[in-house]
């Protein structure tokens, strides 16, 4: 934050093509206050290329980026930002305070308790424990921590809780949601509910455009739909002739065997009363909008 003023980042008209192939089309974004910014898409819909040209890594084809009035390559804009790519990049045979002090030499931190820092993300207990002896999601907790020192406006995390247990994600979250409340955090990431659940601000991407954007609930309902019923191939015909018996207007999504019959249930009528036996039928949630208008599900990582 700069004399009162946060730093914005504003995305115009960006293009980014590799000889014939278009990896992003037409992208405009503005982020401008703090918050989680979550950008999703399937592999290859242009969010690690994205990220990498809003932090300077990459160059655009077409369009700009503006952090602040600066471009990202600019010295100022490197002052602004922070970034942690997918890729572990601590070095395994050194220690935990070795790792941090590096961090703190490098923006030269020189008032900053790097062992009392710690303590707030409760990493402090590895003080003076060796890289290649964590876990993968003590880790990544580090990589945060490591990230979140210099204090910068802005921090792009690639996948941050990508491949990690359910209690490290969580760890993770909340080491994010509480740098947010005064930074602008834009990230990426394939946990699509569970992302969602923490962002304020929504743009999903699908073959390097932009299908959709906004806050959760503005996104969720978007679709005019409330519900969502899954069934394998063979089955699909009896469920859909029952769907549409009782008056409901369906949409349906088809991937691989697998049959999506999205429905609102406008006549508040009882969902129960399909009677479809053991097939799932559920509210809808972010991955069932990021499937309704991508056509892909997302799989995620172990």
């Amino acid at each position: 934050m700069l004399g009162g003023f946060y730093v914005e980042v504003i995305v115009k008209g960006l293009k980014k093509c590799y000889e014939d192939h278009t990896v992003l089309d037409n992208i405009n974004m503005e982020f401008k206050k703090p918050g989680i910014y979550l950008i999703a898409g399937p592999n290859g819909s242009g969010k690690t290329t994205l990220l990498e040209i809003i932090i300077g890594l990459r160059k655009q084809t077409e369009g700009e980026v503006c952090i602040g009035n600066h471009h990202p390559d600019s010295l100022e804009s490197k002052r602004s930002l922070g970034f942690l790519s997918q890729q572990n990049s601590l070095r395994k045979s050194c220690y935990v305070n070795e790792e941090m002090e590096l961090v703190a030499e490098i923006f030269e931190l020189k008032c900053i308790d790097i062992k009392e820092y710690l303590e707030k993300y409760d990493l402090a207990q590895y003080y003076h424990q060796r890289i290649r002896k964590l876990s993968g999601g003590t880790k990544r907790r580090l990589l945060l921590a490591m990230t979140f020192l210099p204090q910068q406006d802005i921090i792009l995390l690639d996948e941050p809780v990508s491949g990690l247990d359910s209690f490290s994600r969580n760890e993770i979250w909340n080491m994010i949601t509480e740098v947010a409340q005064d930074k602008i955090i834009i990230l990426s990431d394939h946990y699509l509910n569970q992302a969602a659940q923490y962002s304020d601000y929504v743009y999903l991407l699908d073959e390097g455009r932009i299908v959709l954007q906004g806050g959760l609930k503005q996104v969720i309902s978007s679709l005019k739909k409330t519900h969502v019923l899954k069934v394998r191939k063979g089955k699909h015909s009896e469920i859909e002739n029952r769907l549409k018996s009782l008056g409901f207007e369906i949409d349906l999504k088809v991937s691989g065997t697998v049959y999506s019959y999205y429905f609102n249930d406008n006549n508040n009528t009882s969902v129960s009363s399909i009677g479809v036996g053991d097939f799932k039928i559920s509210n809808i949630d972010f991955e069932d909008i990021y499937f309704y208008y991508t056509g892909k599900y997302i799989h995620e990582r172990s």
